[in-house]
């Protein structure tokens, strides 16, 4: 026991060391996958009868889980039980393990992850379903830090402790998330944060630092493109004001509810219907495509396919359809459903702010930042980490007026429930009970 001690409290010089090791891994990968989607997009961009592939990459994607592991599609999932176990082990070592029944348990993250997720990424960005990349950038940086871990344990031969398993899964997503949107601050906050809102494991705030400042830097020396928005509009405060954010916290709080309910009835409806993977993929993707063809022939494009950062761009200026969050959210669930890889966190930053533009005629408030309030603001309730997305909103923005920002991102999370894009977090009640104990 001794011995497990000694292994378990490591200094921060050896954090340190192990973070910086980390970030040098995870931003060379989040460079990698940020260029695959950015080449898969150039390609059907040039080649847009690619879109009728949609159904075929739907059963690519599945054929490749069902060939690797089924339980691969869980990784996220896996992600989140590992770092929660860890919490429960250091509240109380003695206790039953965390949900252990629900999906295949290990200390690691399989190898098989990484390299799966990429391939299925760039599938999805070449037929144009609708997904985003973050979900995958952070499955990949805790996947490295779970690699990580397992090479150091068996280099100097001792068995990795779940609670330094937990630390390299929080700081090798924080990591990805950081280096993926130029972000370092909201990476630290996130990785953090995002297995359970409501409990912090500050012992791994200094190895999230430093992983997620390295990882930020080594992706931004290697040319990452990332999402860089126009900087919004300051606007002074009144009662007015405050009452207006106040409105369009609860609007985007009750949005990301609605989101996160579409998502869940459209996983839930499709399993009904089915338990082959491919009968599901099949069919999803074939409504993908009938959808994406049917408003093509009405707006003569496909702007809700793909990451659709053009949308989010257009809606700083004002100029998106009044349909534009209907059918964007239309076609991220059918991509979801239809077990594209990706992630939710873009989509949902475009649905949020064509909903803020919606509200445009309303208020008071100039088009950029509202639009700015509508994207962090829903984010903030579909992914239940206000503070998180409040950093996010002022790094990636470079939004110079916090409160209101703060002010909608709070809201938002108060009213938009208990489910979000996170499935795992809801059961988070069991390790707040343990401490509770």
């Amino acid at each position: 026991m001794h011995n497990m001690v000694q292994r378990t409290d490591h200094p921060m010089a050896i954090w340190t060391v192990r973070s910086m090791i980390l970030g040098l891994a995870v931003g060379p990968a989040i460079v990698l996958l940020s260029n695959l989607v950015r080449v898969a997009s150039s390609i059907r961009t040039l080649h847009p009868i690619l879109l009728y592939a949609i159904p075929l990459g739907a059963l690519l994607t599945a054929f490749g889980y069902q060939k690797l592991g089924p339980y691969l599609k869980e990784g996220g999932n896996q992600v989140i039980d590992l770092i929660n176990q860890g919490i429960l082990d250091i509240a109380h070592p003695t206790t039953i393990r965390y949900e252990q029944d629900r999906i295949q348990h290990s200390q690691h993250i399989s190898t098989k992850m990484a390299p799966l997720l990429l391939a299925n990424t760039f599938i999805t960005h070449l037929v144009g379903a609708s997904g985003g990349k973050e979900g995958v950038g952070v499955q990949i940086g805790a996947s490295i830090g779970s690699y990580l871990g397992r090479l150091e344990s068996k280099v100097f031969g001792y068995k990795e402790p779940i609670k330094q398993t937990g630390i390299y899964l929080i700081s090798g997503a924080g990591a990805a998330f950081g280096a993926l949107f130029n972000a370092p601050i909201a990476g630290t906050l996130f990785g953090m944060q995002f297995s359970n809102p409501r409990v912090n494991r500050t012992d791994a705030l200094l190895p999230c630092i430093i992983a997620s400042f390295t990882a930020n830097q080594v992706s931004q020396a290697m040319g990452i493109r990332t999402f860089a928005p126009s900087r919004p509009v300051a606007f002074p405060l009144d009662l007015n004001t405050l009452l207006v954010l106040v409105v369009l916290g609860i609007l985007f709080g009750t949005a990301s509810r609605f989101f996160c309910y579409i998502i869940h009835l459209t996983k839930q409806g499709l399993a009904t219907l089915t338990t082959n993977p491919y009968v599901k993929a099949g069919v999803s993707g074939s409504l993908l495509l009938g959808v994406s063809l049917l408003i093509n022939e009405f707006e003569g494009g496909f702007p809700y396919n793909g990451l659709s950062i053009e949308l989010l761009l257009d809606a700083e200026s004002g100029q998106i359809s009044r349909f534009a969050p209907m059918l964007k959210l239309l076609l991220t669930a059918l991509t979801i459903g239809a077990g594209f890889a990706g992630g939710e966190v873009i989509p949902i930053m475009v649905i949020g702010s064509c909903t803020a533009l919606l509200l445009a005629p309303l208020t008071m408030l100039p088009v950029s930042a509202l639009s700015m309030l509508g994207a962090i603001g829903m984010l903030s309730g579909a992914t239940k980490l206000p503070l998180a997305c409040f950093v996010l909103g002022l790094e990636l923005y470079g939004y110079c007026n916090p409160t209101p920002l703060f002010i909608v991102c709070a809201i938002s999370y108060l009213v938009s429930g208990q489910s979000g894009i996170y499935e795992r977090q809801i059961k988070a009640q069991v390790i707040e009970a343990t401490w509770e104990v």
